[in-house]
């Protein structure tokens, strides 16, 4: 990045992002010229499409960059306090205006497996359409088309299987937390469903989890594990539960409950 700022200048005027957007839109606009608008300028010495590139190859991209918190983008190379708040706002803004309607209350672990349950059924149909499946089901925390669960009712499955204590642990190096699919219940602060999200089988569980709560406005949360083997839930699992519950707390947020859903029922580690 050693592009000095005047370089920019010497392009037409005409090839400029903002004439550019001018004139095409913002479809018509490389994810670089779209982020040098929202920077406004670049760092000492460096042009603002330069400065804006660097932050797109320092982030990973544009997706993760419109994930990242304030302290995150702070802790990329030539980024301050005000070039964090204008991403930052940017990516509120988009998903505000994207925001589902608030769903159904998650009072109990059952309203939370409900979720957790339809989510899977609106990624099964969309596979089955050859549609990607997404992150988002809508709010109602079912599929489209089908019934939500009544507020204050039972979430209309099996129940806790019973016949799997939860005080049992799985088989040695068979850990569900590295093993199995993870799910983030985001509710609001009225603990209406808000989303549910895919974790990613890499890095700290504890911090993808409060990163996506915080990322989708969240005040609550429920986790949910859905086994692709032994179906019971190690003391792996429950110290990354334990972890949860206090770095929540310690960031404001409200952990519900941790669930394992499997085919046939479901059980509680709480």
């Amino acid at each position: 990045m050693t592009t000095p700022r005047h370089s920019l200048w010497a392009v037409a005027p005409n090839d400029r992002p903002r004439e550019r957007l001018e004139r095409l839109g913002p479809s018509g606009l490389s994810e670089a010229e779209l982020v040098a608008l929202v920077l406004g300028s670049g760092m000492p010495g460096v042009n603002v499409l330069d400065s804006a590139r660097s932050l797109l190859d320092q982030a990973g991209g544009v997706t993760e960059l419109m994930t990242m918190t304030v302290g995150e983008l702070k802790s990329l190379m030539g980024v301050g306090v005000a070039t964090a708040g204008r991403v930052v706002a940017v990516a509120e803004l988009w998903r505000r205006a994207n925001d589902p309607p608030p769903g159904p209350l998650l009072e109990t672990p059952q309203h939370v497996v409900a979720a957790v349950r339809a989510h899977l059924a609106a990624r099964a149909a969309a596979s089955a359409e050859g549609a990607p499946a997404g992150e988002k089901v809508p709010a109602s925390g079912s599929p489209a088309g089908g019934n939500a669960p009544a507020e204050g009712s039972p979430a209309g499955d099996n129940g806790p299987a019973g016949e799997s204590p939860a005080g049992e642990n799985a088989p040695a190096g068979e850990s569900p937390v590295g093993k199995n699919a993870l799910f983030v219940v985001v509710a609001d602060g009225e603990l209406r469903l808000r989303v549910v999200v895919p974790l990613p089988d890499r890095g700290s569980l504890v911090a993808a989890v409060l990163h996506e709560v915080l990322y989708r406005g969240g005040s609550a949360f429920a986790v949910a594990v859905r086994p692709t083997g032994h179906p019971e839930p190690d003391d792996g699992l429950r110290a990354t539960r334990d972890v949860l519950k206090l770095a929540a707390a310690t960031v404001g947020l409200r952990y519900l409950s941790t669930v394992v859903v499997t085919e046939s029922g479901w059980s509680t580690l709480d």
